[in-house]
Formats: C-alpha cells, sequence, structure tokens
C-alpha cells in the first residue's frame, strides 16, 4: 500500500513537470544550473585564494628565515645582538611565526623574539648543523636552520610557525573576498533570472524556424559544438577514395576541398548529402552544424584579419625605418667619400710611419661605414627579384664553398644532407645565396671549436624546405620575436640588417621563414620555398 502510494505521487510529480512549458522549463533549468555553477564557482575561487595565500606565506616565511640565516653571519662574527634584534623584530610581524632564535657556536643565545631568552643557553648536538624540521603536537612547525660562515659553523637560527595562526590571518584577510563574491553573485544572480527569461521566450518558437535563420546569426565564441550522431562517410558511402581531403575526417561539409571535390566528382550539394543528413539528424542536429560552420568561417576570417593587421603593421615599420635609414646613409656617404678620397691623397704626398698608421685606420674604418651604408641602401631600396630556373642544391653547394675553409679552421664541423630528388624550380638564385650566406655567418659567430653546423634540403608537398641549424649558444626566449627587426643585434659589430634581410628575400619568394632555438642547445633556421616548377 505504502509503495502503491510513493508510486502515486512520483507519478504525479512527474505529470505535474511535463505540464510545464517548455519556456518555464529552461527557465528554471538555467537557474538551478547558475546556482550549481555560482556556488561551485564561490567555492573554488575562495579554495584558490586560501591555497595561494598560504603557499604566499609559507614561501615568504621560508624566504625571511633564510635571509635572516644568511644575514646574520656578520652580526654574529661582529657580535652585533642590536642588529639581530631589529631584524628579529621586523620578521615577526610576518603572520604565523611564533618565535625566532638566534644562537652562537657556543649555544648562546643572542637574539630572540622573546627578550627574555636573552643570554640562556640551548643544547647542540649532531643534528644541529643539518636543516630540519618537524612538527608538534599542537601544530606548531619547528625549524632549525645551521649559520655556516663558509664551511666554518658559527651559529644557528630555530623558528616556530603556527599553521593555526596563518589559518586565521588567511580567514581575516579573505572575509572581504566572501563579501565581495556573494554581492556579485546577488548581481549575477539577478542578470541571469532576467536572461533566462527572455532567453526562454526565445527558445519556445519552432526549431525548424532557427534552423531556417540560423545562417543569419553572428557568435562570438569560437568553440565548435559536439555532435553524438557525427558519422564518417567513408563509413556510410563505403569510400575508399584515400586522396580525398576528407577521408576519415569528421564534418567532411566544413572542408573546402572535399566540398568542391563532392561537387566535381558527385555533383552534390553538402546540404544535400546523405552523411550530412543522418550526421545532423533532427533540427538541432541542423542547429549545431550550422553553427559550427558559422564558428569556423569567423575563426579563420578572424586568423585572416589578424595575420594581416600584423603584417601591415611590420610593414608600415620596415618601411619607416628604411625610409629613414635611406636618408641617413645618403647624407653620411658624401662625406665619407670625401674623407676617403682626401686620405688617399695625403698617403700620397706625404710621408711617415705614424701619418701612414692612422691614415690606414681612417681608410679602414671607413669603408666599414661604406658597408654599413651599403647595407642600408640595400635594405631600403631592395632589388627585384630575377626569377630563374636553377638546382636549389647547386646553389647552397656553391654558398659553403665561401664559408668551409674558414669553418675548418675554426675547428668547427659542417654537415650536409641534399634531397637529389628536388627538381630544378624558379627562385632568384644570387638572392637566395646571399640569405643563405647570411645565415651560415649567423651560425658561425654562434658556434665554438667542435660544434656542429648542418645545412639539409627536402621537398614537402609543394614547398621545399632548407634547414640551417647549429649547436652554438642559441637565442633567448625574449629574443626571438626581435631577431627579424631592422638594426636589431647583439653584436658589437654590424647593422642589424642581415636577418631582416634574410626575411624579406624569402617573403619576397612568397616563402615562409621558421626560426626554433634553445639557449644552450642550438638553433635552426627553417626556410620554406614554393616550388615554382
Amino acid at each position: 500500500m505504502l509503495q502503491h502510494l510513493k508510486s502515486s505521487v512520483t507519478n504525479k510529480f512527474l505529470i505535474k513537470i511535463k505540464r510545464i512549458s517548455i519556456g518555464r522549463k529552461i527557465f528554471l533549468s538555467f537557474l538551478i544550473l547558475f546556482i550549481i555553477l555560482i556556488v561551485a564557482v564561490n567555492l573554488l575561487i575562495l579554495n584558490y585564494q586560501k591555497k595561494s595565500l598560504k603557499n604566499q606565506i609559507n614561501e615568504n616565511i621560508s624566504t625571511v628565515l633564510e635571509n635572516l640565516s644568511k644575514d646574520a653571519i656578520d652580526h654574529i662574527v661582529l657580535f652585533d645582538p642590536l642588529a639581530i634584534d631589529e631584524k628579529i623584530t621586523l620578521i615577526m610581524n610576518n603572520p604565523g611565526i611564533e618565535y625566532i632564535m638566534i644562537a652562537d657556536k657556543n649555544g648562546r643565545i643572542i637574539g630572540h623574539s622573546s627578550k627574555k631568552e636573552l643570554g640562556n643557553s640551548i643544547k647542540f648536538d649532531k643534528n644541529t648543523l643539518k636543516k630540519w624540521q618537524y612538527v608538534d603536537h599542537e601544530g606548531i612547525w619547528h625549524l632549525n636552520i645551521p649559520i655556516m660562515a663558509g664551511d666554518t659553523f658559527i651559529g644557528v637560527l630555530r623558528s616556530g610557525i603556527s599553521e593555526n595562526k596563518i589559518d586565521q590571518h588567511i580567514t581575516e584577510v579573505t572575509k572581504n573576498l566572501k563579501n565581495y563574491i556573494f554581492i556579485l553573485s546577488l548581481l549575477a544572480f539577478g542578470v541571469t533570472v532576467f536572461m533566462s527569461f527572455m532567453l526562454s521566450k526565445t527558445l519556445i518558437k519552432p526549431l525548424q524556424r532557427l534552423k531556417n535563420k540560423m545562417s543569419h546569426i553572428q557568435a562570438d565564441r569560437l568553440e565548435i559544438c559536439q555532435n553524438p550522431s557525427i558519422v564518417l562517410c567513408k563509413d556510410i558511402l563505403s569510400c575508399n577514395k584515400t586522396e580525398c581531403p576528407a577521408y576519415g575526417k569528421e564534418r567532411c561539409w566544413l572542408i573546402r576541398e572535399a566540398k568542391e571535390n563532392c561537387k566535381q566528382c558527385h555533383s552534390i550539394d553538402c546540404n544535400d548529402c546523405y552523411v550530412y543528413k543522418i550526421s545532423c539528424g533532427d533540427e538541432i542536429g541542423y542547429l549545431i552544424e550550422t553553427f559550427n560552420e558559422m564558428i569556423l568561417k569567423l575563426k579563420n576570417s578572424l586568423e585572416e584579419l589578424d595575420k594581416a593587421t600584423k603584417e601591415k603593421l611590420r610593414l608600415e615599420k620596415s618601411s619607416a625605418m628604411a625610409e629613414m635609414a635611406m636618408t641617413v646613409a645618403h647624407e653620411i656617404k658624401n662625406p665619407l667619400n670625401a674623407i676617403k678620397a682626401s686620405t688617399a691623397y695625403i698617403k700620397s704626398n706625404f710621408e711617415g710611419e705614424v701619418l701612414k698608421e692612422f691614415l690606414s685606420i681612417i681608410d679602414k674604418e671607413t669603408e666599414r661605414l661604406n658597408e654599413l651604408i651599403t647595407s642600408f641602401l640595400s635594405y631600403a631600396r631592395p632589388i627585384p627579384l630575377k626569377y630563374e630556373k636553377a638546382n636549389v642544391n647547386k646553389s647552397l653547394t656553391e654558398v659553403i664553398k665561401l664559408i668551409e675553409t674558414e669553418v675548418k679552421e675554426d675547428g668547427k664541423i659542417l654537415k650536409t644532407e641534399f634531397d637529389e630528388k628536388i627538381p630544378e624550380f624558379y627562385f632568384d638564385n644570387h638572392q637566395l645565396k646571399q640569405a643563405i650566406l647570411n645565415l651560415l655567418v649567423n651560425a658561425m659567430d654562434a658556434t665554438n671549436r667542435g660544434d656542429t653546423i648542418s645545412i639539409t634540403t627536402s621537398k614537402k608537398d609543394s614547398k621545399v624546405l632548407i634547414k640551417i641549424s647549429d649547436t652554438g649558444t642559441g637565442i633567448p626566449d625574449e629574443l626571438l620575436n626581435k631577431i627579424f627587426e631592422p638594426f636589431f643585434t647583439t653584436k658589437t659589430t654590424g647593422s642589424g640588417l642581415g636577418l631582416a634581410c634574410v626575411e624579406r628575400i624569402i617573403k619576397d619568394h612568397d616563402g615562409n621563414i621558421i626560426v626554433n632555438s634553445k639557449k644552450g642547445v642550438g638553433t635552426e633556421f627553417i626556410i620554406e620555398l614554393p616550388l615554382k616548377l
């Protein structure tokens, strides 16, 4: 009888729930979900904050105690108990510290947070020379830190840390945070009630209407919604075309190459495809896949926009710096030529060892400045590419011949591994060789005797890859994003235009250059060139 009554009550409750409108169900679901989420988030925030504060306090205490043990060396040697007392008093302001004691090598207490303990003695044992800690029955951590002057034991620092006091301090500190979270939760709850009510009114509209209008909705969440009904075209259609871009992949209708392939081979649009209809299933499925297509398009558009914006800024910056370099170079070049001509005249018309020595210095430095100015002008007024069909391996071999003698003299190892299957293709032979030479010179500057410099070529799809790597000093992480900037250099000499020119040459070839480096391990430059046959 009782079981029958319970079943009857349950059935009545379920019937009442079923009678509730869809709008009210959605409204109540959002409220319940919000309450669960806000409670969970609040607990996570408070617990995380408490844990973080506790870790911070413990780390701070450990740090100040370690510093005190080091600072106390001079005060113990010079016997300056007043200075020790000042430092102890200052450190005692940290929450959770019960006491701090410093004793000299004889066990006499020369510093203590409790003044009545000064002058007393403590017993030393073999563990005094070791760093240790233990917790007593009252939950207080006791630490022992030996104070060493080099290898000589001159004293010991001991401290007690109360976990209870730290927890009390954290509770006091996080009290305001609790209040703020409570106020924010109330505000968020009010907003959620309003938004849930408005959203529930919207969602009761027919799902078919939502599906038809989904293509007109713009969203800012770049997450693809999962669909448990998704199927693969190779399984449904028993397709064996492994060369298809969508073979074995989910959502073939989101792959542009696959859509074009289906239109050409099967004369069918993805929206009419059997695989697409099975994957979508009902109206909700259509809504999900329409949403996913919209998100993918938006994500690609944002990525292209971001890439275009960065490239525009880079070009504007490079253009401004190039214009400045060209102006400065033009202004300096004529005076330098006059200096060089005057030096040559004096050399040929006057004698004297001292005079010749200083004139040689002037001539050498003038030549170096001329080379820098030539680099500036070359960067500011790049030579248009002159495409010619050539063998990239042969070009690299010619560049290597220019440096291999110097590499051997420096005691470094040069390794090459060329893919002989790479066909001849169109590129500017002269400028590419100049770019490779710049990278090899940088590799030589970054390596020491016994290090290895490697040059490899390979073909990947419609691209030719040229890798130049070394086992040298590497590039710090903070400098990696600056190495291609004009005039940026870590060398004491040079214009800072070498890598900037390399990047410009590769970009002019419609290629790409990637750098991977790790400090103390080495650096790798990867050049990707389009295979223009």
